[in-house]
């Protein structure tokens, strides 16, 4: 089974194993008027018998620009003729880090009983009411392959996400896409514009960065 890996400028920062998982998204968002200008979330779970349900690899991780993300599709294979193995005793488990449950990463907070997260006329005047907190953005991803796309903001691109989706459905590979949207996309219940969606393959990366 596969795992990912997540480098923040070439430092590990997390290691998901996939087996038992149903999906996991590794995910950059941020918008002219949020701060910190971008986050970086890693999330997923297993939900069938003996998942512990969603988790949690990183969690609203802040990034400056031009921190470079790097999510890579890592493979188990076979050992081939010349490859030469070398066999460690490490404290930790290298099928990759747990994850956290909410419970764990947030041991103080009473459970949430929210069942409906849709927006209402009185939070989207809210919304459209936040002081904008930065000027502009300009943001790049890119796969090892050599596929690349930009976007900048303006006034029908005030968010920005780029994502790295894994299910168990299609294990040997992951879906890449950066988009950017404003409140209005999200309202219509739309995807916003799509500048990159692509596919890793194991052994494959993605990266993205906030440029400008």
């Amino acid at each position: 089974m596969p795992n990912f890996t997540v480098d923040i400028n070439s430092a590990r920062i997390a290691t998901i194993g996939l087996a038992g998982l149903n999906v996991v998204d590794v995910r950059v968002h941020g918008a002219l008027d949020r701060a910190p200008r971008a986050e970086l979330d890693a999330m997923g779970g297993g939900y069938g018998e003996g998942g512990r349900g969603y988790l949690l690899w990183v969690a609203g991780r802040a990034l400056r620009q031009g921190d470079v993300v790097r999510v890579t599709l890592n493979d188990r294979r076979a050992l081939r003729q010349g490859d030469v193995v070398r066999v460690t005793l490490n404290d930790n488990d290298d099928g990759g880090d747990p994850g956290k449950t909410i419970a764990e990463l947030y041991p103080d907070e009473p459970p949430s009983t929210q069942t409906d997260f849709s927006i209402t006329p009185a939070m989207a005047a809210d919304l459209r009411a936040r002081p904008r907190l930065h000027a502009a953005f300009v943001v790049q991803a890119m796969t090892s392959s050599g596929q690349r796309a930009s976007a900048a903001s303006d006034e029908r691109h005030t968010d920005f996400s780029f994502s790295v989706v894994w299910d168990r459905f299609q294990p040997q590979q992951a879906r890449v896409r950066l988009a950017t949207y404003c409140l209005d996309d999200v309202l219509a219940r739309t995807d916003g514009t799509e500048h990159l969606l692509t596919t890793l393959a194991t052994g494959d990366s993605a990266t993205f960065s906030v440029v400008g």
